[in-house]
């Protein structure tokens, strides 16, 4: 795949045809009213092959049904979740829109901080199942996978290496090389994210390394709770081999903040 990169953008020849990628964050607190609006709103305006939002996009269950008949863009790839199925054991579910149509991709959040996942084959054992299953889809030809929220604790830094980034559970070489055929496999990894991420030094190096090797990493988060500043620079983050990419276009409303990358 030849690529080349002119000031910040990315310009892909012979594998795909060029591509626009939107990502969209919220103000958090927004009623579930407001974000069933704007979501509907966001991705029937979106002329993107791939639109991401950031996390808790809409707020319960019941308005999957009411979004499946108001769409009517039938053009743009869309990867969207759920907060609320309405039960006490699955929560941050994923859907995804193709040609208008909204499907389940049976998968959720799994865990959220690194203390949950330090040392835990069996959860890391499952992250990966859902990846290699669930998590990945193409789009122009390009294998797109999901990580959701602080999933990226499947990463770990190397504080006394200048923070260098690794499979969180490197030391099991079954697991280890299951997460390396998945990270070689894909080509962008799309980062839904609830609220910013605290040590951004450390997530910083998470982005790079993901986006390495001619890769492509983007997050969208909501505001910080009680905030309403959609100019934070850790809402919104795009990268292409380690480096960060410039924006082609910025959109901001009242309650949200879209930047279109072409790559």
């Amino acid at each position: 795949m030849s690529i080349l990169i002119v000031r910040g953008k990315c310009k892909k020849k012979d594998r795909v045809k060029h591509m626009k990628i939107q990502i969209t964050s919220y103000i958090s607190g927004l009623s579930d009213k407001d974000r069933f609006e704007l979501t509907k709103e966001t991705i029937n305006n979106s002329a993107a092959d791939l639109l991401l939002f950031s996390g808790h996009t809409i707020g319960f269950v019941n308005e999957i049904e009411k979004l499946k008949s108001s769409i009517t863009n039938k053009k743009t790839e869309v990867i969207f979740e759920l907060e609320n199925i309405n039960s006490d054991k699955i929560k941050n579910c994923l859907y995804h829109i193709r040609s208008g149509e909204i499907q389940n991709l049976y998968t959720n959040q799994i865990f959220t901080e690194s203390v949950e996942i330090e040392n835990n084959n069996e959860l890391a054992d499952r992250l990966l199942y859902e990846f290699e299953n669930k998590r990945k889809i193409h789009i122009n030809k390009l294998s797109v996978l999901v990580i959701q929220c602080g999933e990226m604790n499947i990463l770990k830094n190397i504080q006394s290496e200048e923070n260098r980034v690794e499979f969180r559970l490197s030391e099991d070489a079954i697991l280890n090389e299951r997460f390396l055929k998945i990270f070689n496999e894909t080509d962008i990894f799309l980062n839904p994210i609830h609220t910013p991420m605290g040590n951004q030094g450390k997530i910083q190096k998470r982005r790079e390394f993901l986006s390495k090797n001619k890769k492509f990493y983007f997050s969208a988060s909501n505001t910080k709770e009680d905030s309403r500043n959609l100019e934070l620079k850790s809402l919104q983050y795009a990268f292409y081999n380690g480096n960060e990419l410039i924006e082609d276009n910025k959109i901001i409303t009242d309650n949200s903040v879209s930047r279109i990358y072409k790559i």
